[in-house]
């Protein structure tokens, strides 16, 4: 099991990063390898939803789920199919968001398992680094 967890700054009230981040449906707008979200109608605690991904081995439709959630606080989401997951956690800075993110497998196949000892760590790296790239720009735009 590989993951990369990061942190930054984003010049932007956490009501507004909070909607960008706590809004799958919403994450096709910056985070670079979502390309679409389907059939989540309510965002809440144990909702699933369907996620088209960009991954090195070609684009992937599998199922999410939201394994928790915190309003303003935090989410945390699982591929059911492969075992990736991300949690991102907010905290409020003087009008500024901190943001935590982590980003990662427990690998359920041995396809996932051979993904993530080869390619794991340097993906979660570069998916970490694009959505705050992401998030950081959506947050100027007004998300």
């Amino acid at each position: 099991m590989s993951s990369w967890r990061q942190q930054a700054l984003i010049e932007a009230p956490v009501e507004a990063v909070w909607a960008l981040v706590g809004d799958p449906n919403r994450y096709p707008e910056w985070a670079g390898e979502v390309a679409e979200v389907t059939g989540l109608p309510r965002v809440e605690p144990h909702a699933t939803f369907r996620q088209a991904t960009r991954t090195p081995l070609g684009r992937s439709t599998t199922t999410f789920r939201i394994e928790a959630l915190e309003a303003m606080r935090s989410i945390r989401m699982r591929c059911q199919a492969s075992g990736y997951y991300s949690e991102w956690t907010l905290t409020e800075v003087r009008g500024d968001t901190f943001v935590d993110v982590e980003v990662g497998m427990e690998p359920v196949h041995l396809r996932d398992r051979a993904f993530d000892a080869t390619l794991g760590k340097s993906w979660f790296r570069r998916v970490a680094h694009r959505s705050l790239d992401g998030l950081r720009a959506a947050s100027r735009r007004g998300g």
